[in-house]
């Protein structure tokens, strides 16, 4: 997928049970990642767990150690008792993400081989930024099914967001698309040539580690497609 309109691009792994992070897998993926995440925060995460039975409500604090990978582009790895989070907002290629992904996940499965997903999910957010022209033509850009809505607005100049979202059921797994005028100057009228791309593509199905990268394979597939039957070619060669 194109990434000169990347916004962010987004991975979260959900664990059934609680992860492993042993000080070595801390420090293995700290060295394999230093060259793009060279900052590195220890956290303690705090939540309550509440029981409530017929006499009293009982609340107990449990606290939980959390990893934190960061780079002044704002992207991030974030290791949490039950859950992986990638995010990143300087994205250049899929092959450079997965291959990302891949020493995450290589490094977790040392001590954590029977680990099942309970969540994966995998989205990327388009910002399409225009620098001149009419907010609400994009007729060489965007299908015109997905501007369509905007022809029910009789005064558009009165218009501070519009948004459509479309679900899709695949065999196993789900697409959630959001797209239309975001506006990041939201509440204010919409002023800019702006557009939102946005797919969400995930499963709720158990997944162990070693099939976590195939899936993934399979949701970036998947939104590039549905990414390419949304534009036209002005979009395609826009900036060449």
């Amino acid at each position: 997928m194109p990434s000169n309109f990347l916004k962010d691009v987004i991975l979260r792994l959900n664990f059934k049970d609680e992860i492993k992070f042993s000080p070595q897998v801390v420090d293995n993926i700290k060295r394999m990642v230093s060259d793009s995440f060279p900052e590195f925060e220890p956290r303690e995460q705090v939540s309550i767990e509440m029981t409530i039975d017929n006499v009293q409500k009982t609340t107990k604090e449990k606290r939980a150690k959390a990893y934190y990978f960061h780079n002044n582009a704002n992207s991030s790895i974030t290791l949490e008792p039950n859950a992986i989070i990638i995010g990143i907002k300087n994205y250049n290629t899929y092959e450079e993400f997965r291959n990302l992904v891949q020493k995450v996940i290589q490094n977790l499965g040392t001590e954590n081989s029977s680990a099942k997903t309970s969540r994966i999910g995998l989205r990327y957010i388009n910002q399409i930024i225009i620098n001149e022209g009419d907010p609400f033509e994009w007729t060489e850009f965007i299908k015109e099914p997905l501007t369509s809505s905007l022809d029910f607005i009789e005064r558009r100049s009165e218009l501070s967001r519009l948004m459509g979202v479309l679900e899709l059921n695949r065999s196993d797994y789900f697409l959630r698309f959001q797209y239309g005028w975001f506006n990041s100057e939201y509440p204010n009228p919409i002023a800019k040539k702006e557009f939102s791309l946005d797919y969400d593509c995930y499963s709720k199905n158990e997944t162990e580690l070693s099939s976590i990268l195939g899936q993934v394979d399979i949701y970036h597939t998947a939104i590039k497609e549905l990414y390419e039957h949304s534009i036209l070619d002005g979009l395609r060669n826009y900036g060449r």
